[in-house]
């Protein structure tokens, strides 16, 4: 069985050389080299000063009084690449744009490290690529599988991340699409199971709500009342004879009136799908 981390997406690492044409990076540095860290026996050459200013984890790590004082740590267990990545958009004398695959790979790294600055940065990524899409802004129009699972990667990252905008951003664009179309995918997989039950209550109490079964938005809460209010007024002979828009099922007792949800779903199964009792 596979675990969380190898279901976790992956970025092809190659694809990064385009970023930088650049095979020395944290080399060493006569006038601000005093730490190097050591990840997969090769040396990174770095500022403690850096190190302690961006991360509580690293302060820990080299602070004078931590448990790493020599000038030599290790950090066992970590890809390279990915480790010189994410170094690569903590220190100031680097520049990283920032895209979807490299968060993929520095947002996880940034939330062990506790570098809040770069997950902020991420987090704000990924809420303005959720409204480019939601948009439909040139250039991220995404197919409408493709987008809900982005929205179920995005609930997934804000819930891991601890990213609270971030999450209910997400968790309000999945409420109006059928499960169908994310409870397969790896990220809904890796979800809290709390998080999945406040996800399908959230859908079902909008479904009894709006009276509709949506997958891709849903009507207002009022919307079903005064449409069918409007309809009964333009021409209640028509529709007289349906019993959804009755409290009795014939014609000559036809009134004005509404059905409970429950009674309404009963008489149109059809209509609202399932019953819900």
């Amino acid at each position: 069985m596979a675990t969380a981390n190898e279901m976790e997406p992956k970025l092809n690492m190659g694809k990064l050389s385009s970023q930088s044409s650049r095979t020395e990076l944290f080399v060493f540095d006569e006038e601000t080299t005093d730490v190097v860290l050591c990840v997969d026996d090769k040396k990174l050459h770095l500022s403690r000063g850096v190190l302690i200013q961006a991360s509580p984890v690293f302060r820990k790590m080299l602070a004078p009084d931590g448990k790493e004082t020599q000038n030599e740590v290790t950090l066992p267990d970590k890809p390279h690449e990915e480790i010189v990545l994410f170094l690569r958009c903590v220190c100031p004398m680097e520049y990283v744009k920032l895209n979807e695959g490299i968060i993929d790979v520095v947002l996880p790294l940034a939330k062990e490290y506790q570098v809040n600055s770069l997950l902020q940065k991420c987090e704000d990524w990924l809420l303005t690529e959720i409204e480019f899409i939601v948009g439909k802004v040139a250039g991220h129009v995404k197919e409408t599988q493709t987008m809900v699972e982005f929205f179920a990667k995005c609930l997934l990252y804000g819930t891991k991340n601890e990213l609270e905008s971030l999450y209910n951003r997400a968790f309000e664009l999945l409420v109006p699409y059928n499960l169908i179309r994310y409870q397969n995918t790896k990220f809904y997989k890796l979800l809290p199971d709390k998080i999945k039950w406040q996800l399908l209550e959230a859908r079902l109490v909008k479904i009894e709500k709006t009276q509709c079964i949506g997958d891709g938005s849903f009507p207002e809460e009022n919307e079903y009342v005064s449409e069918v209010e409007g309809v009964l007024m333009e021409s209640p002979c028509v529709i007289a004879n349906d019993p959804i828009f009755t409290t009795q099922q014939t014609p000559t007792t036809f009134t004005l009136g509404f059905p409970s949800q429950a009674q309404a779903r009963k008489l149109n199964p059809h209509l609202y799908g399932t019953y819900l009792k």
